[in-house]
Order: structure tokens, then sequence, then C-alpha cells
């Protein structure tokens, strides 16, 4: 208690004033200051420079234009388009290149190419019943092993009654009284 009287008679009434006057004096400088507030701001020159956020490009430097997709400009990406049109050519000649290898004029080669792609796809039909039966299989498996864990654990839980009740019989048959053993059987099961 001695040191707080002693930390309060050395501060000095003059020292805590200035330190309140300095910063209410500092607040309304900054904070109010009705100069900034009040200047009118220049609407033909802008206040900031080309590598600020809020510049907006105009002429020469527009890199997306309004062509009235979603707010009024193009849903692509400008920088993407040399990407898009070289994958589109791409895509144009290679299905061009697989029409030209599959189109014949000699109905033999059509059958023949028929027929190897029907083998494809009867090779493919048994792979994917071989895949079901080996899941149905899986699954069966898993399912007995379930099986065997439940009635394991319903195997134990009866033993586990059953001692449970063997105990409790004969803490009740040593008591004198039946509502305390019972009572005490339950507050030791817990």
């Amino acid at each position: 208690m001695s040191q707080v009287i002693s930390f309060f008679k050395r501060i000095r009434l003059s020292q805590v004033v200035t330190a309140f006057l300095a910063s209410v004096l500092l607040f309304f400088t900054q904070a109010c200051n009705a100069a900034s507030a009040t200047a009118p701001k220049s609407l033909s020159q802008p206040s900031v420079g080309p590598n600020s956020e809020t510049y907006v490009p105009k002429g020469d430097n527009i890199l997306n234009p309004a062509e009235g997709g979603m707010n009024n400009f193009s849903d692509r990406d400008p920088r993407a388009t040399s990407d898009v049109k070289a994958r589109a050519q791409f895509l144009k000649e290679n299905a061009a290149q697989e029409k030209a290898e599959k189109s014949t004029n000699n109905p033999a080669e059509a059958i023949r190419r028929v027929g190897s792609d029907i083998g494809g796809i009867g090779k493919n039909v048994q792979q994917k019943a071989e895949d079901v039966g080996n899941k149905a299989q899986g699954t069966a498996e898993d399912f007995t092993k379930g099986t065997k864990q439940g009635l394991k654990n319903i195997q134990g839980n009866v033993q586990d009654a059953g001692d449970y009740a063997k105990d409790t019989a004969q803490s009740t048959a040593g008591a004198s009284n039946p509502i305390d053993a019972a009572n005490k059987a339950f507050r030791d099961a817990d």
C-alpha cells in the first residue's frame, strides 16, 4: 500500500495535465482537420498515379473493352484468347484427321472395322462383369466378418451381464437392507 501512495506522490499534476492537453491537441488537429475535409478536389486531374489501384486506363491502355457481357465486359479473359484459338484449331484438325481415317468407300473394310470395335466392347463388358463379381464377393466377405464380430460382442455382453447379475445378487443377499444393496450396486456400476 505504501508503494501505491509513493507512486501517486511522485506523479506531478502538471505532467498529467500536459500529457492530456497534448493528446487532445493531436486528436483534434489530425482527426478533425477542416482544411482537408472542405478542400475541393479536381475532377479533371486524378490525384493518383498510373500504378494506383484507383487508376482507370483510357484510350490505348484499355485491356478489356466493354462488350455487353457480365458487368458490360467480355466474359473471357483477353489474355487467354490466343490460347483458345490455338486449341480450337488443333481440335478442328484432329477431328478432320479422325474422320478421314474412319471413312472408307470399301464395305469390307467398314465391316472389319465394326467387328474389331465390337470385340473391344465385348472385352470391356467381360472385364466389368468380373469387377462386379469381385466386388460382390468382397462385400459378402465383409458382411460375414462383421456378423461374426457382432456375435462375439453379443456373447461377451451376455457373459458380462451374467457376471454383473451374479455379483448384484450376492451383494443383495449379504446385505441386511435390499434397497441399500441395490443402490450400492448401481453406484458401483457407474
